[in-house]
């Protein structure tokens, strides 16, 4: 999985000349653009009309921007005290957007080193990909990356296909399904996976296992989307709100907590294939110290979900305290395997679920830490 990539913007020098371009707000304004200065220069606030203030724009931005006078300018104030100014007919909406991108892989690279670069064309947000094949090119190519973009992409389709070029669309609009959406629809697959593994297991059912398997690529998915929601919100920031968050820095929070939720049904899914090893029925003493385990495990993972959810750092907390016994209650069964007389390859498939549900706790817990860091919020950012 990719990890996505932030842009600094540094102040920009305001200079001073006799033709100044008026914009009327009711606050001061900081401008931003791309690191071409580092220094600020301050303004006053001017009243006009005895009720408005105002502040006069930079003429170079201004120019840069075609504005003229008349025209019309957005301001959004942000969590950060600043404000973000733009042309009005710039702001991006889900009509708007359509940028493009054209993948041209060199022969060389085989099919998964060609998904890769799509891939990574998709986090970074591009609307149409498109993907020009070699000569040399063989049709299961195409077939390959068709059947690849349905399955990984949220929203997405195939406009255009032929023997050298295929173009693939991405259709969903960023709020159409906002990041706490998408957080809530992974953690409730993450959990019916988690419980669904855990019985496959002790009920040695490979059909269960398989569905399992399945579900895991669905929350896959939605793991890659939010990565492009919050990438595009860190590109641009009028974007934070239309993907249903409230500050900038929920952006790492979300980042942190989708990636966790992506490697807990990862593990679920290492757990239900185990089924698949299980040479004979566990013994029933064994079956309940599994229980045992996956429940508490299955517990930390609820209470740091809600947690999450609703900012309480107290009930996440008690799951972090909570997930320390996970661990202690599947070495306690590690420990123990050898007096079950189970076969080694069962054995093994046993160790290797109980370490899953280790991990699937301290995965809990990093959702838990974020839950906190939820709770903490720092207003002076200068």
């Amino acid at each position: 999985m990719q990890l996505f990539s932030q842009s600094a913007a540094n102040c920009v020098h305001i200079s001073r000349c006799r033709a100044e371009y008026i914009v009327a707000i009711n606050i001061s304004i900081c401008v931003s653009r791309g690191a071409k200065l580092n220094s600020v220069e301050l303004r006053k606030l001017q009243m006009t009309g005895g009720a408005s203030y105002t502040v006069s724009l930079p003429k170079d931005w201004v120019k840069e921007q075609g504005l003229k006078v008349g025209d019309v300018v957005a301001i959004m104030p942000r969590s950060d005290s600043s404000l973000t100014l733009i042309p009005h007919e710039k702001i991006p909406t889900g009509k708007n957007r359509g940028a493009e991108v054209t993948v041209s892989p060199p022969k060389e690279q085989d099919k998964e080193q060609i998904l890769r670069t799509v891939l990574a064309q998709y986090l970074a947000g591009y609307d149409i990909i498109r993907v020009r094949f070699p000569a040399s090119a063989k049709p299961d190519l195409r077939t390959y990356l068709r059947e690849a973009a349905r399955k990984m992409f949220v929203g997405s389709e195939i406009i255009e296909e032929s023997k050298d070029e295929l173009i693939v669309q991405c259709l969903s609009s960023y709020g159409d399904l906002p990041a706490p959406k998408v957080i809530s629809r992974m953690s409730l697959i993450a959990k019916l996976m988690l419980r669904d593994a855990v019985d496959s297991l002790k009920g040695r059912d490979p059909a269960l296992a398989e569905e399992i398997i399945r579900r895991d690529e669905e929350v896959d998915r939605f793991y890659l989307f939010i990565i492009r929601q919050l990438t595009m919100a860190v590109l641009n920031r009028s974007l934070i709100l239309e993907i249903g968050l409230a500050d900038p820095r929920d952006c790492l929070v979300y980042r942190v907590v989708s990636k966790s939720l992506e490697r807990i049904a990862d593990h679920a899914t290492t757990i239900a294939k185990m089924s698949a090893s299980i040479e004979n029925p566990l013994p029933p003493r064994l079956v309940d110290e599994i229980s045992k385990a996956s429940d508490i495990t299955i517990s930390v993972l609820e209470d740091s979900l809600k947690a999450l959810a609703k900012s309480d750092g107290t009930l996440a907390n008690k799951s972090i305290a909570s997930a320390e016994s996970v661990e202690r209650e599947a070495e306690n069964v590690m420990d123990k395997l050898f007096t079950f007389k189970l076969s080694p390859k069962s054995t093994v498939a046993v160790r290797l679920a109980l370490e899953s549900l280790k991990r699937i706790s301290e995965y809990s817990e990093d959702v838990a830490e974020m839950a906190i860091n939820l709770t903490a919020r720092r207003t002076e950012l200068y």
